[in-house]
């Protein structure tokens, strides 16, 4: 079937389908001529699923793992309620230290503030996305945005080992002690513009990009192939055609005069916070080793 009954069937737009099928997750044949694409039912019902966990905020991530893997949809739906469990904790927690502030009055004791503070970092460090709220709690402006911006895709995962929890320690007071840094306005504009668009759901833009190429090359063992450089600079390229690429290459030079040297001392906690960071750093480590970037 064509795209337009394809669109009908699922209930999805156009740039949906589009993007599934540029995630891997469906492959549509498509025609020699005029490059049109026939949707199978396979296709229909892989689109459709994918629609099912989406609306039960199952990340793209997850998703394609499943289907990959073959592994069953009660597998990603197992791992998601779990998700949602200690998504459920958390809130009773902040539904619980709420209640006690709406009849504490105004005279509140710095040592039970002391405790309600300890109950919601135990409750809420457990939660996927926990260091991306905390870090514009701790280190609020630019260097905490910054910091979310360049990491950010990396910081999803829950502080769930007492590793893991020592390493995040270390990188706040390693951010907190850094130097201070002068910001021009123009870049703080552009701080402030990237860092909202974080947690905006956009299929565009530059993050969504480097993401999907990062996802592309931990998909493969220890090298980097000549056909994900090619994706790598496809992506790129076609980001150039953006008005805001004249911005971001600005942007970019102003990180690497003031804050490499910072972000180079983070990779060593980013590594133990992160599996996938750690996965990308060994990955460029041997294709720089053999010589294939």
């Amino acid at each position: 079937m064509k795209l337009n009954e394809a669109m009908k069937k699922t209930g999805l737009t156009k740039k949906a389908i589009y993007y599934y099928e540029e995630e891997g997750l469906i492959k549509p044949d498509k025609e020699q001529e005029g490059g049109y694409r026939t949707y199978s039912d396979q296709d229909i019902k892989v689109l459709m699923t994918v629609q099912l966990l989406r609306k039960l905020d199952i990340p793209i991530s997850d998703i394609k793992e499943t289907l990959a893997s073959g592994e069953t949809l009660s597998h990603v739906a197992t791992k998601q309620l779990s998700r949602l469990e200690r998504e459920l904790d958390r809130l009773q927690t902040n539904k619980t230290v709420l209640g006690q502030l709406t009849g504490c009055g105004d005279d509140l004791p710095a040592g039970k503030i002391k405790e309600m503070i300890a109950k919601l970092d135990e409750n809420g460090k457990t939660t996927a996305g926990y260091m991306m709220k905390e870090l514009d709690r701790i280190l609020p402006g630019n260097l905490g945005k910054l910091f979310a911006i360049h990491y950010g895709q990396f910081l999803d995962q829950p502080l769930d080992t007492d590793e893991k929890e020592k390493a995040w320690h270390g990188l706040v007071e390693y951010l907190d002690a850094c130097g201070e840094i002068q910001y021009p306005d123009s870049i703080k504009e552009m701080i402030d513009s990237m860092y909202k668009n974080l947690g905006e759901k956009e299929l565009e833009g530059l993050s969504h990009k480097v993401k999907t190429a990062t996802d592309s090359l931990l998909s493969r063992k220890s090298e980097v192939p000549p056909e994900v450089k090619a994706e790598i600079l496809e992506k790129i390229q076609a980001y150039e055609q953006t008005g805001g690429y004249k911005d971001f290459l600005v942007f970019q030079e102003f990180v690497k005069n003031n804050l490499a040297d910072i972000f180079e001392g983070v990779d060593q906690y980013m590594r133990v916070i992160s599996s996938k960071f750690d996965q990308l750093q060994k990955l460029f480590h041997n294709a720089a080793r053999s010589g294939t970037i």
